[in-house]
C-alpha cells in the first residue's frame, strides 16, 4: 500500500470516531430524558451533608478551644532554673592540686582544689615567734610593775614618816629632807605609772601578734577551696599551676534543687494566683508530664530586669505585651527521679489549671 492510501484511510477514520462519540453522548442524554434519575440531586444532598459535618466539626473544635483557653493558661516561654554557685578563691595563690572533674557530684564541704601554702606556713611560724616575743616582753613589763609598786610603797611610807617628823615633832627633820621624801614619792609613783603603761602596751602587742597568727591560720584554711553545698561541678577552668586571685571564677556548682520560671503574658496574670496546679512537660523528656504549683510572682516584668530597660517616654513608642516571670515549684520528687537529666536552662511548657 502506498503512502497516499495510508493518508486517506487516516482521514476517513476521524469522522467515524467523532460520529461514535456523538452517538454515545446522545444515548446518555436520551436515557436521562426518558426517566433515569439525574445525579445532581444526590450530589447536592451529599455536599449539604459534608457541609453540615464540617460545620459541626468547626463548632466542636471552637467549643473545645473555648473551654481549653478558659481552663488552662499555657506558655512555652518557660525553663528550668536552679542554684548555680560560682566557686572562687578568697585569697591569692598558686593552684597546687585540683581534686574534681567536670560533671562530678560532690558533697558539701568536699575539697575541690588546693592552693600552695608554703608562703603562709612561713608567715604562721613568724607570727608564732612574734607572739612568744610579745609574751616575754609582757612578762618583763609585769615584773617591772611589781618592782615599781614595791618602790612606790616604800617611798610612800618614807614620806609619811617624814611628814610626821616635820609637822608634828617640831622640826626634827629639815625642810630639805621633807622635800626630798616628797620628791622620791612622786618619782616612784611616776615610775609605777610608766611600768603599768609598758605592761599594757606589751599586753596589746601580744593581742596583735595573736590576731596576726589567727589571720594567717585563717588564710591557710582558705588554701582549701571547698564546696559550699552538694551539687555537680561544671564549667571548670582551673588547672594546677594557675595563678588565681580573690573572687576569680574557678568553676560552677549546680545544686540538685530545681524549679520552673514561666514567663506569662501580662494579660494572663489576672487569672493566676499562688497555689494553682501546673502541668509541666520538659522538651528534653518527651512523654513525661510533671505536676507543680504556682509559688510566687516576680516584682517586675522581665523587661525591667534587663541590662538596658526600655524607655517608653519616646516618640516612637510601640505597645508590646509584657511578660512577668512566675516561679513554679515541683510537687513531687522530680529531681530525684530524673537526677542528672533535668538541669537548669532546659525548655519547659507550663499549663496552669485555672478551674476544674
Amino acid at each position: 500500500m502506498s503512502a497516499n492510501q495510508d493518508t486517506d484511510t487516516a482521514v476517513e477514520t476521524v469522522p467515524v470516531a467523532l460520529s461514535e462519540s456523538y452517538d454515545t453522548w446522545a444515548a446518555n442524554a436520551l436515557g436521562s430524558s426518558t426517566g433515569n434519575p439525574a445525579p445532581d440531586a444526590h450530589r447536592r444532598r451529599r455536599k449539604a451533608g459534608v457541609a453540615m459535618l464540617a460545620l459541626a466539626a468547626i463548632l466542636g473544635i471552637a467549643w473545645r478551644w473555648w473551654v481549653y483557653t478558659h481552663t488552662w493558661a499555657v506558655t512555652d516561654n518557660a525553663y528550668l532554673a536552679g542554684h548555680i554557685l560560682t566557686i572562687s578563691p578568697r585569697i591569692a595563690g598558686t593552684v597546687s592540686e585540683v581534686l574534681v572533674d567536670d560533671n562530678q557530684d560532690v558533697a558539701a564541704g568536699a575539697v575541690l582544689a588546693r592552693l600552695d601554702a608554703a608562703d603562709l606556713n612561713v608567715q604562721r611560724d613568724k607570727a608564732k615567734a612574734e607572739i612568744a616575743q610579745a609574751e616575754a616582753q609582757l612578762a618583763r613589763a609585769r615584773a617591772q610593775v611589781v618592782r615599781d609598786e614595791a618602790g612606790a610603797g616604800k617611798a610612800e611610807a618614807d614620806f609619811d614618816r617624814a611628814d610626821r617628823l616635820f609637822h608634828k615633832s617640831s622640826g626634827v627633820i629639815s625642810q630639805a629632807d621633807f622635800d626630798a621624801a616628797r620628791t622620791t614619792l612622786e618619782s616612784a609613783r611616776g615610775a609605777l605609772d610608766a611600768s603599768r603603761a609598758d605592761a599594757l602596751a606589751a599586753g596589746a602587742q601580744v593581742q596583735v601578734a595573736a590576731a596576726q597568727l589567727a589571720d594567717v591560720s585563717l588564710q591557710l584554711d582558705y588554701t582549701d577551696i571547698v564546696a559550699p553545698a552538694s551539687g555537680r561541678v561544671g564549667r571548670k577552668n582551673i588547672e594546677p599551676g594557675n595563678r588565681v586571685l580573690p573572687g576569680q571564677a574557678l568553676m560552677a556548682l549546680v545544686t540538685p534543687e530545681i524549679w520552673v520560671i514561666a514567663n506569662f503574658k501580662e494579660t494572663q496574670l489576672a487569672r493566676l494566683h499562688p497555689g494553682q496546679t501546673v502541668k509541666l512537660t520538659v522538651d528534653g523528656l518527651p512523654g513525661e508530664e510533671f505536676t507543680g504549683r504556682v509559688e510566687t510572682f516576680a516584682p517586675a516584668s522581665g523587661a525591667q530586669f534587663a541590662l538596658l530597660p526600655p524607655d517608653n517616654a519616646t516618640g516612637n513608642f510601640t505597645k508590646v505585651v509584657q511578660r512577668v516571670p512566675v516561679k513554679i515549684v515541683f510537687t513531687e520528687n522530680t529531681p530525684g527521679t530524673f537526677a542528672g537529666r533535668m538541669v537548669p536552662g532546659m525548655s519547659v511548657i507550663a499549663k496552669v489549671r485555672l478551674r476544674d
